[in-house]
């Protein structure tokens, strides 16, 4: 008999533990460095460009946006490429290596304008709806949330990535609030350190270089909270996959039904 199994037990703190395990020990170069990089040149150019004083030109506007999007479609490949890598690792051996780079990136491309066109909807959706009222909003937030994964890993189109993610997050508000809540608090945790180095020494580094220095800090570390979220997503598929079960006393004495 066939049955969703739809509240086996779902992790944040596995889902973290995860991520800085491929972030900080499986795979540092590829996950961290090189995305940095990627995205360091567009956002200083928006820095220095935000920076100017005096009255916007049409030069500074039309840099300012080619640096915008050119910055966010570089986010949205780096994601999607980790993403893939992620999902290359889910329930592997600590020894096996991730799928390499090139093919991730690739793979990611390949999905980019379908992940354009699903933020841009969940973001509208959520701007839209946050204003109006609070509760709304968040109920919104929380059936979207999966949504960009779903599109990227399982080569969804809009529709099909809003339904998905509205399936996985049934039953799930606690876990996802979790999830939020433990991201918000890494967050939160970084600015405390920021504001301690701030305070504490007699002649503290000035203001501007301490907010510059944390938030390079908090955009290098992006690819831990994107590999959380995904190996997040892939384990809510998971436990949302059929599970055959069968009488008889194989399963009752073990097998598949003790997993």
């Amino acid at each position: 008999m066939f049955r969703h199994a739809l509240r086996r037990p779902v992790s944040m703190r596995h889902a973290f533990a995860l991520a800085f395990d491929l972030t900080m020990l499986r795979d540092p170069w590829h996950s961290l460095i090189v995305p940095f990089l990627l995205r360091a040149p567009w956002i200083a150019a928006g820095m220095v460009m935000t920076s100017r004083s005096g009255r916007s030109t049409p030069g500074l506007v039309l840099g300012l946006a080619i640096v915008t999007i050119g910055g966010s479609v570089t986010s949205w490949e780096v994601d999607a490429m980790l993403r893939f890598r992620a999902r290359s690792v889910f329930n592997t051996p600590h020894g096996v290596p991730p799928a390499p780079a090139l093919e991730c990136y690739r793979r990611g491309l390949r999905r980019l304008p379908w992940l354009y066109v699903t933020e841009l909807t969940r973001n509208l959706a959520l701007f839209v709806a946050f204003p109006a009222l609070f509760l709304p909003g968040l109920y919104l937030g929380y059936k979207l949330a999966f949504a960009t994964e779903a599109v990227v890993l399982n080569d969804r189109n809009l529709a099909g990535a809003i339904e998905h993610s509205f399936h996985l997050a049934r039953g799930r508000f606690e876990r996802w609030f979790e999830m939020v809540a433990g991201s918000v608090l890494i967050v939160l945790a970084f600015w405390f350190v920021a504001a301690l180095v701030y305070a504490i020494p007699s002649r503290p580094p000035s203001l501007p270089i301490i907010l510059a220095g944390f938030s390079l800090l908090l955009i290098a570390l992006l690819p831990v909270f994107q590999y959380a979220w995904t190996f997040f997503y892939l384990r809510l598929v998971e436990v949302e996959e059929p599970q055959i079960q069968e009488a008889g006393p194989f399963f009752a004495t073990g097998g598949m039904a003790g997993r």
